[in-house]
């Protein structure tokens, strides 16, 4: 079976999923949500790998504590594909963010399931057609931008536009693939002290957010905050931002949407399904 078969398995099941679970394809999704609405417990650890699969009864995926936001995310819904493919436990060592050098099936069939459950090609479509931009003439802020909203990194974006779905020319993912997410919010906010950057604008449709304490937030300038998770450092040009300063929730309201956004400990080691509780004894 070549590569291609293998990514239209996993674009496929990726679908089914959705599907299964009552989800369209074109809202983002909470990779966490949908192993929990599979049966399958997620526990963070504080490991030097990726993610782990372990078959049984009930099935479990452990995920590193020590790994980028974005980067558990897409893990867990990685692991997630192994469990939808049945295959048996795996252990996914650390790998570059854009996972595409595998050559071994089960990998290929996760890697694709994880990409197309997280970033359906209809969703991602529409994401750029509503905000009237284009893959070929994209720029870095408007790459995180979207990335924010499916809760994917940047590069792990970059990647799915270019090579899985061909929508954006090899020229312009090197480009792109120039900055970092470190030299973004440096040039957005004026400095580096925040240990990551979510973007959301009013174009989004995402119904919530996951933030790691340390992390900054921007959304549109007038947005309503509540909540104790959040605090305003600064104003920038069409947005406030917002430190994760706390464990907890905090709802956001403008005139087109609201979210609730989920501050977890940086490094949280525990049940996944605990990690916003202000008060656990897991």
């Amino acid at each position: 079976m070549n590569r291609r078969t293998l990514i239209l398995d996993g674009a496929q099941a990726a679908s089914d999923v959705r599907d299964r679970l009552g989800l369209d394809l074109i809202a983002p999704v909470d990779p966490y949500a949908i192993a929990n609405g599979l049966g399958i417990r997620v526990r963070f650890l504080p490991v030097s790998m990726e993610g782990f699969y372990q078959k049984g009864n009930p099935p479990r995926i452990m995920l590193s504590a020590l790994r980028p936001l974005a980067r558990k995310a897409f893990t867990c819904a990685h692991e997630v594909g192994h469990y939808w493919f049945g295959h048996g436990s795996t252990i996914d060592e650390l790998k570059a963010d854009d996972r595409q050098d595998s050559e071994i099936p089960e990998e290929i069939l996760a890697n694709a399931f994880a990409a197309f459950l997280l970033m359906p090609t209809i969703a991602m479509r529409g994401a750029f057609n509503r905000r009237g931009w284009k893959p070929a003439t994209t720029n870095p802020v408007q790459i995180l931008t979207i990335a924010s909203e499916f809760g994917v990194g940047y590069e792990t974006l970059l990647t799915h536009l270019s090579v899985t779905l061909n929508d954006m020319p090899h020229n312009v993912r090197n480009e792109l693939g120039k900055w970092t997410p470190q030299r973004i919010r440096k040039r957005m906010l004026g400095h580096d002290d925040a240990d990551g950057l979510v973007i959301l604008d009013e174009k989004q449709r995402s119904s919530s957010v996951d933030l790691d304490e340390g992390y900054a937030l921007a959304v549109p300038a007038g947005a309503n905050v509540t909540g104790t998770a959040l605090t305003k450092s600064q104003s920038i040009e069409g947005f406030d931002v917002y430190d994760a300063a706390a464990r907890g929730r905090a709802t956001i309201i403008t005139n087109g949407w609201q979210v609730e956004a989920r501050v977890a400990p940086a490094k949280f080691v525990g049940a996944a399904a605990y990690r916003f509780l202000e008060d656990t004894d897991d």
